[in-house]
Formats: structure tokens, sequence, C-alpha cells
């Protein structure tokens, strides 16, 4: 064996290619991380932009006013047309992340539940029926003290053995209602930064 092979195959060696590797997979991975993260943020801005107007389509544009949680819907001249809020009652199997347009009546517009790729952790054909339109239709026109479940004395249609769910999101949303009451105020906007990250 000569001198040359013996020291490729010396632990030396082995060590020294070992790090070797891990620095290049680790600027391979740094590489595409950069590429990749620009490309990542604005699929989140996209599906944001997306999901506020799906619960408030009136509104043109929306304005953050506290960060993933409340937002001011806008018309073409910037005047508020209502609130979008998202909250996170405890499901059955986890939080149950709803977000809620709101006209400035304090009556739902529409509602959203997020999807399993979202963090929904419900259990499929039960609690997972929360984002079928005959459920979340229900909330329409709504107001904090009409949203209840018939078991409670309300108008809303509970989930067919999914009751702790339908509860979670009823109550969710009315408890939203009483908690965002206070910006339901007409009136423009006050300086924010919009869902594209333009400042207003």
């Amino acid at each position: 064996m000569s001198s040359g092979s013996g020291w490729v195959n010396s632990r030396p060696w082995m060590v020294i290619s070992l790090v070797l590797v891990c620095l290049v997979a680790a600027l391979a991975l740094s590489r595409v991380y950069l590429i990749t993260k620009p490309v990542i943020e604005q699929q989140k801005i996209d599906a944001t932009k997306h999901a506020l107007t799906e619960v408030l389509p009136a509104a043109a544009s929306f304005t953050e006013r506290e960060p993933g949680q409340l937002w001011y819907g806008l018309d073409g001249d910037g005047s508020k047309v209502g609130i979008v809020f998202k909250v996170a009652p405890r499901g059955y199997a986890g939080p149950v992340e709803t977000m809620a347009g709101v006209d400035l009546d304090g009556r739902v517009v529409g509602i959203r539940i997020a999807s399993p790729a979202e963090g929904m952790r419900e259990t499929p054909g039960l609690g997972l029926k929360a984002r079928e339109p005959w459920f979340t239709a229900q909330f329409g026109g709504k107001s904090a003290d009409d949203l209840k479940l018939k078991k409670d004395g309300g108008t809303l249609d509970a989930i067919s053995a999914a009751t702790i769910t339908s509860r979670a999101v009823t109550n969710g949303v009315a408890d939203g209602l009483r908690r965002y009451a206070a910006h339901l105020a007409p009136g423009d906007s006050p300086p924010g930064e919009t869902t594209d990250g333009a400042p207003r």
C-alpha cells in the first residue's frame, strides 16, 4: 500500500472529508433558503390577502392593526368598511384557527376555518366538517348575541358528533366580536401597513 493511499484511508482524512461534505451541504442549504425565502414570504402574503378578501369581500385593501390578529378592511377611497379578526378557540384536538369578517354594524360577513395544512387538527369526518359551507354560512349576518348553538338556546346547527368543535368556533367568533367591537367605529383607518407591505 502506498503512503498516499494510506493517508486517504486514515482516520484524519475521513474526519476532514466529513467536515468538508458538511460544509458544502450547509452552504448549499443556505443558498436554497436565500433563494426560496422571498418566494415563501410572498406566498404567505398572498394567502393572507386571499383569506381576508374571502371573509370581507367589500374591502379593496386591508390594513393590519394587530400583527396576525386584526385587520381593517378599506374601500377604494381608504374608508373603513369593516374589520377582520382571527381567533383560535380550543376545539376537540387543538386550537381551531378561525378568521371572521365583520361589517360596521357588528354583524359577521363571513368566516373561514383553517385547513389541515394550516394547522387544523380536528377529526376528519367530524370536527373537520367545520370547514364545510353549510356550517360557516350560518354565521353570516349574526351579531355576538346571536351566536349560539341550538342546544345552547341559539339558532346555529352543530356538527353531528362534533359539538365541541361547533361550540369552539361559535363561542370563539362571538368572543372576538366583543373583544374588537371598539374597532368598528366608522371613518378612515389610522396610518398602518397594508397586506402587501406598503405603508399607508
